[in-house]
């Protein structure tokens, strides 16, 4: 076996070596990689012989089947293109409307929950994890995003804003108000219960929209205000004093097992909600930052990828640790770029935070503090010295998570889904749609310009 293992670990360094980038290299990269994420995207929106407003979650039509769209990934995806000037408005449309149609088509569920659609705009009917509860506050969030664009920039067509969006904004926020405390599937489709992932992007779509109808149309918010109030409370709960983390799920009923409780898809949650400023387990929070540090210190020892990494780059980092979905069939999980690029935005968004106010190190979030310099208990306010050299130890971590992206991607700029816990090398769907956005997401927030 020690035979073995040693022979991997020198494929891995052949076919891998080790690379010390500078900065400019990373900014060169991130530059060009920018470019050819926003192209995939937009290659995988509308392919051939798909209705328009399509957005596939990826080409990818054989091991695995992923030609088609999902409602939490296209919603998603729309979110970082809406903050995109590059963005057409037509493309935008098309989402809408693709979208608007969704609503009123035949699913299995009966229900907004349906979590994904074919080519040409009917619903799967094959047996799913239904419904999918994330997905109609996921597009509520993108639907109220581009409205914004458009009126904000003068957008001619603010009749049909008012007619056909905003009607179709109303039912998804309506469908949250009357599902939010019911079970259903989480984001990854395998676990059926109540997930912190769901209610957190509940929220932030029901405040938004009482900013939205304050701003841009009177319309009755009291009840959105309340059901966003009583989804915090919830949320509150799924802190584990215990475990010194934020559990991913409770009350499972079904699906897959995770004894640890930790999940990437906290602080996907997290990033997705920095926008509102709240410090409601934003990125730079205490409790958000614990989760960080005991996700990392789990995929560390758990993948033997990490084991090889050099200190120029990060962790690789995947959903779960109990996960088995290797992109193909279950055996044994993997890194996900998404993951990854989810680790570097929330770096960074912590960053943004600390900047406004302070950061305080504590008992919670100490062992995230650990992993970034020494630091001693206490409040550190903006532009305090012991601060700005947090930052910048910070700004050094959160880059070699992106290092680890361009390690393990294509040479032509490709990332699939998912990369191998041994050697690597991409594996899953290609060119995963949200593999691009999410990392496009995290490039903004280096540059700190925020995807919202």
């Amino acid at each position: 076996m020690l035979a073995g293992y040693l022979t991997l670990l020198l494929f891995i360094t052949l076919v891998h070596p080790t690379v010390q980038d500078t900065n400019a290299d990373l900014d060169q990269w991130i530059s060009k990689q920018d470019i050819i994420s926003f192209q995939t995207i937009h290659q995988n929106v509308n392919p051939h012989g798909t209705k328009r407003g399509f957005f596939a979650a990826s080409l990818s039509t054989y091991h695995p089947n992923y030609f088609y769209t999902w409602t939490r990934d296209a919603a998603l995806v729309a979110r970082v293109l809406t903050g995109l000037d590059e963005t057409s408005d037509d493309t935008l449309m098309d989402y809408v409307q693709f979208q608007i149609d969704t609503q009123s088509t035949e699913t299995q569920c009966g229900c907004l929950g349906e979590p994904k659609f074919n080519t040409d705009g009917s619903s799967y009917q094959g047996t799913w994890g239904r419904p999918q509860n994330d997905g109609p506050a996921e597009r509520a969030v993108a639907f109220m995003l581009i409205a914004k664009r458009w009126m904000d920039n003068g957008y001619q067509e603010t009749a049909w804003i008012y007619h056909h969006l905003v009607p179709s904004l109303v039912k998804d926020l309506d469908y949250v108000v009357k599902v939010w405390y019911q079970d259903s599937f989480d984001l990854w489709e395998e676990v059926l219960g109540t997930h912190f992932y769901t209610l957190m992007i509940m929220r932030r779509a029901l405040l938004d929209s009482v900013d939205f109808f304050n701003a841009y149309g009177k319309r009755p918010v009291d009840q959105y205000r309340l059901t966003a109030h009583l989804i915090a409370k919830r949320l509150e709960g799924f802190w584990s004093v215990e475990h010194g983390y934020i559990m991913a799920t409770q009350g499972v009923r079904n699906g897959v097992q995770k004894l640890s409780g930790l999940d990437v898809s906290t602080l996907l949650a997290a990033n997705l909600v920095a926008s509102r400023k709240d410090g409601f387990f934003s990125p730079g929070s205490d409790k958000t930052l614990a989760t960080v540090a005991a996700l990392e210190n789990s995929f560390k020892s758990l993948y033997p990828i990490n084991h090889q990494q050099g200190q120029n780059l990060g962790t690789c980092i995947g959903r779960y640790p109990e996960d088995i979905y290797d992109g193909y069939d279950t055996s044994v999980g993997n890194p996900w770029f998404l993951a990854t690029a989810a680790f570097t935005e929330l770096y960074y968004l912590a960053i943004e935070e600390w900047k406004r106010v302070g950061v305080e190190v504590n008992d919670i979030n100490q062992l995230f503090f650990q992993n970034i310099m020494q630091i001693e208990h206490g409040y550190y306010g903006p532009q305090s010295n012991v601060l700005n050299h947090l930052i910048k130890d910070t700004q050094l971590a959160a880059d070699r998570f992106l290092k680890t992206i361009k390690y393990h991607q294509a040479n032509n700029g490709s990332m699939s889904e998912q990369y191998d816990r041994y050697i690597g090398f991409m594996a899953g769907a290609r060119d995963l749609t949200w593999s691009h956005a999410a990392f496009i997401s995290a490039s903004r927030a280096k540059s700190e310009r925020f995807i919202q």
